[in-house]
């Protein structure tokens, strides 16, 4: 394979909702806020018709269908509960081309509620419900892949997924193999900031971050340590509808968006790791394989909820090395 994702399996619901409806809700707007799974069935009654669209989610299963979607070959390991919900993520692997090493827990599967508001912007609230029992197991396929790929929001707790994802990274280290790592959710990254920096600097060949991450990571004026945290290892900072930098030998690089119609930008971040990976994947240079993620991330924002509005594209073909 090209590419091995482990990651938390849920299944996101999308809502709009309006400034004062989401400050009802308690909420750190823009992030992923966790709840039991009662609160997520209350808070689902109050949003009652306004839940209009549900797809199945998580970072890296949404990274794994960008890379899928570009023609990479890859994996997707995770723990789902025995019930509908489980059924439907390991359906959704299968039409998007992912190679589908679930494990299938009793209990139930995890879900996040997406809630958008007027200025585009998603907030979560999120259960993951039995996402956090897988435990590994997936040692040849993880021995036949080329990359690794892990989100902090899998990381950042002691549970038996956050144990098989160091785990797995340990095993890709040794073997010197690249491992792509994202952070994911700022006050989460705060309260983790130790443990993630460890992590970061021992294991990521490719680390993708937003500017509000950046800051919880490395505090005030970021970007410039940034430029000589991991040197030799390409790191992107997603800057939104500006586009985003790529730090790399001490030097910083600006990658322009590109023009997109905007309806959501939930798993636009992530279908830009997506194509960046499947750039590094290939052979691609760092500049060249961000590109590449620009290019998908305006596909995923012209609709609702982060899937990938495409089978195939020969974007990565024409861009060059």
């Amino acid at each position: 394979m090209d590419l091995f994702a482990i990651g938390t399996p849920v299944i996101d619901s999308f809502a709009r909702v309006g400034e004062r409806e989401l400050s009802k809700l308690n909420v750190a707007k823009g992030a992923t806020n966790f709840f039991s799974a009662k609160e997520i069935a209350a808070i689902e009654r109050k949003l009652g018709r306004k839940i209009t669209y549900r797809y199945p989610g998580d970072n890296a299963r949404n990274v794994c269908e960008g890379f899928a979607a570009l023609g990479g070959f890859c994996g997707f390991a995770g723990a789902v509960g025995d019930d509908r919900a489980g059924a439907l993520f390991a359906t959704n692997l299968s039409e998007c081309g992912i190679g589908n090493f679930l494990k299938e827990r009793r209990g139930a599967t995890g879900k996040i509620l997406a809630l958008v508001t007027p200025d585009k912007q998603r907030t979560f609230c999120a259960d993951l419900g039995v996402s956090t029992e897988y435990e590994g197991g997936e040692e040849k396929a993880l021995q036949s892949a080329r990359m690794l790929y892990i989100s902090s929001i899998t990381l950042c707790a002691d549970h038996s997924a956050s144990r098989a994802c160091r785990q797995a990274m340990e095993m890709f280290r040794k073997d010197g193999k690249k491992i792509a790592l994202s952070l994911e959710n700022p006050p989460m990254v705060e309260k983790n900031r130790a443990h993630l920096l460890f992590l970061a600097k021992r294991y990521a060949d490719a680390l993708f971050l937003n500017e509000d991450e950046a800051e919880a990571l490395l505090g005030s004026g970021a970007e410039k340590k940034l430029l000589h945290f991991k040197p030799h290892a390409p790191i992107y900072l997603k800057k939104g509808k500006h586009g985003s930098l790529l730090f790399l030998n001490g030097s910083a690089h600006k990658v322009p968006a590109l023009k997109a119609k905007v309806i959501d930008t939930t798993g636009a971040g992530d279908a830009y790791c997506a194509g960046t990976i499947y750039g590094i994947a290939r052979g691609y240079t760092a500049l060249s394989s961000a590109k590449i993620g620009c290019y998908l991330a305006t596909k995923v924002v012209a609709k609702m909820g982060a899937g990938v509005p495409l089978k195939h594209t020969r974007m990565a073909r024409r861009t060059k090395k």
